[in-house]
């Protein structure tokens, strides 16, 4: 074992049986210097967003820190982090230990721990329009406060504290308690958080002639973390992280793991692609230079624009099934989905994939100006991959569905035997030729006997017809089918 090694070990001793001897450790405490960490000294500041709510935030943090024991107070942290979550390192060689960390409660939650601070002590009541001074007794739902006149029952925001205490911010605030084996001029840090979360929003041009998508996306990050962040380099992750309580890990092994995942001596983030896969997800960035204030949201720039080629299809799906044929005769004035499907062809790199967002969709209108035309939800789609976009119902497409003859005999002990001439017929108004596509669901056992289109066996239960209609006509598909059981 190397001297280094057990150096750390031993005093990794130390700090656990100090656990057991608290005013040996406070004590050890109050002989250690207090290092002031403020996030004005911050530096290399990375935001990491990851789908569900959850961010990781990597950053360096300035300071003159003695060898030995000391105390770091660090400061300017966001009201929603994950104290559980906190990493703290620095050069591997300066064998940085932490023994504890603890979250200084400031903020708009402590207000009940600061009056109770005052219990025994002189403040100022108000009532009416007088101050009135006297002493704090008692803190329950109400402040019980002995005056001239006697005690009085005072309402909590009607308490005036004179002055709060040395080092009160109303962000929180971490103690950590370290040793290291060498001066230090700083630390890295990363830590999880909530509060800022971000989402794919497309812009789509549907060129119906060409036949063509125009795509392009934004990335909208919204900040409501309780903090402003400047400077910082931003990532974006898409995907499905696994999320799952894990348990507490070693404080050696979490340093150890905070140092390979934020490099002391960063690379340039000027050098990093525009996406990345990182294990099963997805990374787009850096965008250097944010600057994000709580409460704002900001809209950058995600993917580059793409003109796709489109297969355009319009559907008419049976309201009814075989089985009750003979109460459903006759649907008149069917009219169809439209859908069209695009292929992520991958973009500049050809390698990106498209993150899960809502799609709005524009068309040139009859005017020749630009008219809002539908819009739907694509999830994360792959390289290589279709996704299907929904542009409503058609207005100049519509079908009629007919049941023509229909045949059922009874049979002992068995499903009755029942055969069935069905009939569609689909009328185009428009001034082009539309190809659509017609789905019945028929029982797995059963069998088409005659058609006048060939059909597909889409799924066990469901077969389908792809038709091209002439602009300005119609088409009729005849077909009959036989149970076989």
């Amino acid at each position: 074992m190397s001297a280094a090694l057990r150096n750390r070990f031993a005093l990794a001793a130390l700090l656990g049986s100090a656990v057991f001897f608290g005013q040996d450790i406070e004590a050890a405490r109050a002989q250690s210097p207090s290092v002031g960490l403020s996030a004005d000294n911050r530096t290399n500041l990375q935001l990491t967003v990851y789908p569900g709510n959850l961010s990781l935030i990597t950053e360096q943090r300035d300071a003159t820190i003695p060898e030995g024991q000391s105390t770091l107070r660090i400061d300017g942290l966001p009201r929603t982090i994950m104290n559980d979550s906190f990493l703290l390192g620095t050069a591997k060689d300066a064998d940085l230990v932490w023994s504890s960390l603890r979250n200084r409660n400031n903020g708009s939650n402590a207000l009940d721990d600061l009056l109770r601070d005052q219990i025994g002590k002189t403040v100022t009541i108000r009532r009416d329009d007088d101050l009135i001074e006297g002493t704090l007794v008692a803190l329950t739902h109400v402040a019980l406060v002995k005056t001239d006149a006697g005690i009085e029952r005072v309402a909590l925001d009607q308490v005036i504290i004179s002055e709060l205490p040395d080092g009160f911010t109303t962000a929180p605030t971490l103690d950590a308690d370290i040793s290291t084996g060498a001066a230090l001029d700083h630390v890295s840090m990363a830590y999880l958080l909530g509060g800022i979360g971000w989402n794919t929003s497309y812009t789509a041009y549907y060129d119906r002639a060409e036949n063509s998508l125009k795509l392009t996306a934004i990335a909208k990050v919204m900040n409501a973390s309780g903090s402003d962040y400047d400077d910082a380099s931003l990532r974006l992750v898409a995907g499905d992280p696994n999320r799952v309580q894990q348990p507490p890990m070693v404080k050696a092994a979490r340093t150890e793991m905070m140092m390979s995942a934020v490099a002391d001596v960063g690379a340039s983030a000027a050098s990093a692609p525009e996406r990345a896969s990182f294990e099963n997800l997805h990374v787009y960035g850096p965008f250097n230079g944010l600057s994000m204030k709580d409460g704002d949201t900001v809209i950058l720039p995600l993917l580059d624009p793409q003109v796709l080629p489109v297969k355009r299809r319009a559907i008419f799906t049976a309201a009814s099934s075989v089985y009750n044929m003979e109460q459903r005769n006759g649907e008149k004035f069917v009219r169809p989905e439209l859908e069209i499907d695009i292929t992520n062809e991958g973009g500049k790199d050809a390698k990106s994939p498209w993150p899960d967002g809502i799609v709005r969709i524009y068309a040139k209108t009859p005017a020749g100006d630009t008219g809002y035309l539908s819009e739907d939800m694509i999830s994360l789609t792959p390289v290589g991959q279709d996704a299907t976009l929904r542009l409503g119902r058609a207005s100049d497409l519509n079908g009629t569905r007919d049941v023509v003859a229909v045949d059922r005999k009874a049979r002992a002990n068995l499903p009755d035997a029942v055969s069935a001439d069905l009939k569609w017929t689909i009328r185009n108004t428009s001034d082009r030729v539309e190809t659509v596509t017609i789905r019945e669901d028929i029982p797995v056992d059963w069998k088409v006997t005659a058609e006048s289109h060939k059909h597909e066996r889409d799924q066990p239960n469901q077969i389908s017809w792809e038709i091209d209609v002439p602009a300005n006509g119609d088409v009729t598909l005849t077909w009959s089918v036989a149970s076989t059981r």
